[in-house]
């Protein structure tokens, strides 16, 4: 195969598909068989995110996140032509990864809502599409009743979810901008960036699930709703599923504006030579 969007494309899909595997995959783990808590799911997530990145880096940059395509896009040159088949992409590994955990843990959904007395697309069962789409508060910890939402607003939950991608993103540029001598060497750079995913992660997840990428929402979130969650998954039991993908992509374009609002401020002046995207 040539270079090109194709393979570009294939790249970003298999990353994803990676990301959400491992990282979506850990929460369905957790929740339908309390198998794993709150910090080993944070390390899968790394795990995820690092070997995605390692998988597609080479050929695509390694994006996996429609977030991270598109804060690239606004501030650092990356092509625009190139921001909606990196997203497509992105969107349908999401999409496999997500059917592919319902078809191999359908019996253990089934058996995990028996026990839980949960019906299928029903109010509460956001307790089992939780191992596919976020929800606010996190049902796990707090409930699924209506004081347990009012634990977390709407705006909450927004601002929540854009602060934890703006620390993403600023830390993706952060570390991969070729210009910061103490960033580490491009083959640790996933590594790290991977770790940075569980802090947040380990920090925000109480909250709101922690999506920070659009596709590891939206994607699962679909796979729930063609399997029986119906307006569990859409519009979701607040009527909120387009907040993951909102405020996620809302606070990476925040963090990219951040992360060249300081090489301004402060990096530049220790900076030799100036990169492309600030010419």
């Amino acid at each position: 195969m040539r270079k090109g969007i194709v393979p570009e494309m294939v790249a970003e899909g298999i990353g994803t598909f990676i990301l959400v595997l491992f990282g979506v995959g850990a929460v369905a783990v957790s929740v339908w068989t309390g198998g794993l808590s709150l910090w080993p799911v944070s390390m899968m997530f790394a795990l995820g995110v690092a070997l995605g990145v390692y998988v597609s880096g080479k050929i695509s940059g390694g994006h996996i996140n429609p977030a991270v395509t598109l804060a690239l896009a606004v501030f650092t040159g990356f092509p625009w032509s190139k921001v909606a088949p990196y997203i497509i992409a992105q969107m349908l590994g999401a999409i496999v990864a997500g059917a592919a955990i319902y078809g191999f843990y359908s019996g253990i959904i089934e058996h995990y809502e028996l026990g839980a007395g949960l019906v299928r697309g029903a109010p509460g069962s956001q307790l089992s599409a939780m191992g596919f789409g976020t929800y606010a508060p996190n049902p796990a910890f707090v409930g699924t009743t209506a004081e347990s939402f009012a634990q977390v607003s709407l705006v909450k939950w927004f601002l929540s979810e854009a602060f934890t991608t703006t620390i993403l993103v600023f830390g993706v540029l952060f570390l991969t901008d070729q210009h910061n001598t103490s960033a580490p060497s491009a083959n640790l750079a996933p590594f790290f960036i991977g770790l940075l995913v569980a802090a947040l992660v380990a920090y925000e997840a109480p909250i709101s699930m922690t999506a920070m990428n659009p596709a590891r929402d939206l994607g699962p979130r679909l796979v729930s709703f063609i399997f029986g969650w119906g307006e569990m998954a859409f519009p979701g039991p607040r009527g909120g599923w387009w907040i993951p993908a909102v405020a996620s992509i809302a606070g990476g374009l925040v963090g990219g504006a951040f992360y060249r609002g300081y090489y301004r401020a402060v990096f530049k002046a220790y900076d030799t030579e100036t990169p492309e995207w600030e010419k």
